[in-house]
């Protein structure tokens, strides 16, 4: 009430100065000096008798019209310096008070004095409403502080900073926090006061707020912790160690909201983090007993998620973090790749270096928040050793693994688990370098699935070729699907064929079409079929010319397989053999016994495969056919006579086909791979200089490199291709400059 009345009287005033035309140039001296002088002394006692809190009787409106006398008749000086006076002694006596003060009762003494009921702050509130036009104008004119703040400036000098009350007040202040870090009690409002008082009193900065209390608490702040990190390292494990710093980050921060001023908070931090993690931090994660690498073997994934969040706070701390994550990872998946064990067991292999992924990929995600480092640190450190190899062997044994997936070990699961796997497929296969590689051999396991029937769900399949496409888009994925169309159309086909099929020759033929270039399929001399499966052969070819004019079949007798019922003693079994161990067999139906050469000239089979078809049926194990001498050397005298004592607990058999003994290559990758990148190099190299016309040595490899992602292109390859173009005259080098190359159209 008292200010909005001194506030409407200052509106009434201006208006008034305004409407006489002399604004507030003080030209009016009509009020002399003694008259003026008679004003200030009423003035002055009404101000000590709210200094004394005697300010009830007093007629603040009259007060606030004498203090506008004064200033708007040029005795502004007068006033103001009276009140700056007046302040003063006042605060001289409040001076005293505070310094005659014991010190358990300093810190309340002096609170009370400055922000009591009728504390400093308020009388400079009360006297500031009765001087308010002396600030609006006197103080803007001759650029003088405000009566409030010429009060509070007036505290920091006659109280705060007279005697030994700041260094006292400074003991008192630090004593109460290192108690209450000992967890003792204090007075936290009382703090929160007394420190508000140091910031307020500078008025428009906190130098005496810093000077008194803010430095020191910094220094003992610092020392304190230095004192108690050292015992904690000494006397706790890592995971101790970090729950007892985060204990003390988070009273800091409660400490700091609730008394320190926000100027403190991020100094305060900074000391805090010093002293606790930043010093300690690489000893932390490299602790042999209980760091980093004993945390990650041991599945602690709550404490390395309090490591990471309390590093976080000093972010390259972290680093000491990823490092040990990334060595652990590389040294776990090094052992897996150079393990001979895992290396004779595509599954084997595969399955650790899921689990290792699985592994890591949990505690990015779970320990360190799913951070955007840590993250590529790991994609990193997987790609690192998968690519190991120098023969390109995960790609393979990727691949291997799926076919076993695919072919049964999917069998029993859900499709939630289905898709997992698949995804888990996905996961690796982004980390090879050598996907033409993988795209190889998965391209001759799909074409085996399929033209044998022996896959678990094609759906899912289908789903697998989906997910590499979006990974490496339509052309890494052209083929396959191709294959599939092949499947569909050649089932379509064969319905068609049996619906107009004319007469019977004897046996039920399946055919499926293969699209030449879709099929890993390598062209074979084909065998010579027995009657009936030729004539069979020939109607289908007919019926197919009639369907596809322009198109030419051509038998891979080698891939078929057939089911022939054939008769022992002990009754007949159906047995499931391949297409050459059909032409075998039916031989029999002539003869009892053949030697290798004749079964050789008869059957026009490729010898290495013969050989393998051959001991097929005659393994000990199957005994169809029966060899003499029963070893498994192969001579062109050895015969092989039909074993009519076969005998089997079931009717349907199928005679397995020996492995191929896989060739000893000294190249990284397959053959026909590594003519692809021939080719898609120099398919790159033409383009580019096909769009550019000319361009330098360097500008050349970086855009090839650019632009190949399916496998890692050296430099020494690229330079070959481009000495390849140069020779068959694609490209040539400019004459005065050999490192710049020119198109040739």
């Amino acid at each position: 009430s008292i200010r909005r009345g001194a506030r409407k009287l200052w509106k009434r005033s201006r208006t008034m100065a305004s409407g006489s035309g002399s604004g507030f140039d003080f030209n009016n001296a009509g009020l002399t000096r003694e008259k003026a002088e008679k004003i200030w002394k009423d003035l002055r006692a009404a101000i000590v008798e709210i200094q004394n809190s005697n300010a009830a009787e007093l007629r603040f409106e009259e007060l606030y019209r004498n203090s506008y006398t004064l200033v708007l008749h040029k005795h502004g000086d007068l006033l103001y310096n009276g009140v700056q006076e007046v302040v003063k002694e006042n605060l001289m006596r409040v001076s005293d008070e505070v310094n005659a003060t014991a010190n358990p009762q300093l810190l309340g003494t002096i609170v009370d004095k400055w922000s009591g009921q009728m504390g400093h702050k308020l009388v400079m509130t009360m006297v500031q409403d009765i001087l308010m036009y002396m600030d609006k104008t006197y103080c803007r004119l001759k650029k003088k502080e405000p009566v409030y703040s010429m009060g509070l400036l007036q505290f920091r000098d006659h109280v705060i900073m007279r005697g030994n009350v700041s260094q006292r007040l400074k003991v008192l202040l630090l004593d109460c926090i290192h108690k209450e870090r000992s967890h003792e009690n204090v007075d936290r409002l009382l703090l929160k006061k007394c420190l508000s008082m140091l910031v307020d009193v500078n008025v428009r900065n906190t130098d005496v707020y810093i000077r008194v209390f803010e430095d020191d608490l910094l220094k003992t702040t610092a020392e304190f912790y230095m004192h108690e990190s050292q015992m904690f390292m000494s006397q706790n494990t890592v995971s101790d160690y970090l729950k007892k710093i985060e204990r003390r980050i988070l009273e800091e921060e409660d400490r700091a909201a609730t008394y320190l001023d926000k100027s403190t908070h991020p100094k305060l931090r900074k000391v805090v983090q010093e002293e606790l993690i930043t010093k300690y931090a690489k000893q932390l994660v490299e602790n042999k007993s209980s760091g980093c690498v004993h945390m990650f073997e041991n599945d602690m994934v709550d404490d390395l998620n309090r490591m990471f969040r309390l590093f976080s706070k000093v972010p390259r701390t972290l680093e000491f973090i990823r490092g040990c994550m990334s060595k652990l990872v590389k040294d776990t998946g090094t052992a897996i790749v150079q393990d001979p064990v895992n290396l004779k067991q595509p599954k084997l292999f595969v399955q650790k270096v899921l689990d290792c992924r699985k592994k890591y990929d949990n505690f990015v995600k779970k320990a360190f928040n799913e951070d955007r480092i840590f993250t590529r640190d790991l994609k990193e450190s997987l790609e690192h050793f998968i690519n190991l190899d120098s023969r390109a062997a995960p790609a393979q044994y990727l691949s291997l693994y799926l076919d076993e997936m695919m072919r049964k070990g999917m069998k029993g699961m859900s499709d939630e688990e289905r898709e997992k796997l698949l995804n888990d497929v996905i996961s690796i296969f982004r980390y090879l370098q050598d996907k033409d590689v993988f795209e190889d051999f998965y391209k001759k396991h799909l074409a085996t699935r399929l033209l044998t029937e022996n896959t678990a769900d094609r759906d899912h399949e289908k789903r697998m070729i989906s997910k590499l496409k979006a990974e490496c888009g339509h052309q890494f994925t052209s083929r396959l699907e191709g294959m599939f169309n092949d499947i569909k159309i050649s089932a379509e086909n064969m319905v068609a064929y049996r619906n107009q099929r004319k007469r019977d020759v004897g046996v039920e033929m399946n055919v499926t079409v293969l699209t030449t270039g879709f099929w890993p399929v390598s062209n074979m001399e084909r065998c010579n079929l027995p009657r009936e499966a030729q004539a069979a052969a020939e109607e289908y070819k007919a019926f197919y010319a009639s369907k596809n004019s322009g198109r030419r079949l051509t038998w891979q007798t080698h891939k078929g397989t057939a089911e022939l019922q054939c008769t022992f003693k002990r009754g007949k079994k159906l047995l499931v053999v391949q297409t050459y161990q059909m032409v075998i067999l039916m031989l029999y139906n002539k003869a009892q016994r053949y030697t290798y050469k004749q079964i050789l000239e008869l059957t026009n089979i490729p010898e290495k495969e013969l050989r393998r078809h051959l001991l097929s049926l005659a393994h000990p194990k199957r005994r169809v056919l029966k060899k003499e001498p029963n070893i498994k050397k192969l001579t062109h005298k050895d015969t092989f006579t039909y074993n009519h004592d076969y005998n089997s607990q079931l009717y349907r058999v199928k005679i397995p086909l020996m492995q191929a003994r896989p060739e000893t290559k000294e190249n990284k990758v397959p053959p026909a791979v590594a003519e692809q990148r021939k080719n898609w190099v120099e398919l790159v190299i033409v383009r580019v200089m096909k769009t550019r016309k000319t361009l330098d040595h360097n500008s050349l490899m970086s855009e090839v490199m650019k632009q190949t992602h399916r496998f890692a292109v050296k430099p020494v390859f690229i330079k070959k291709r481009i000495e390849s173009l140069i020779e068959r005259e694609y490209i040539k080098r400019d004459k005065k400059d050999r490192g710049v190359y020119h198109y040739l159209a």
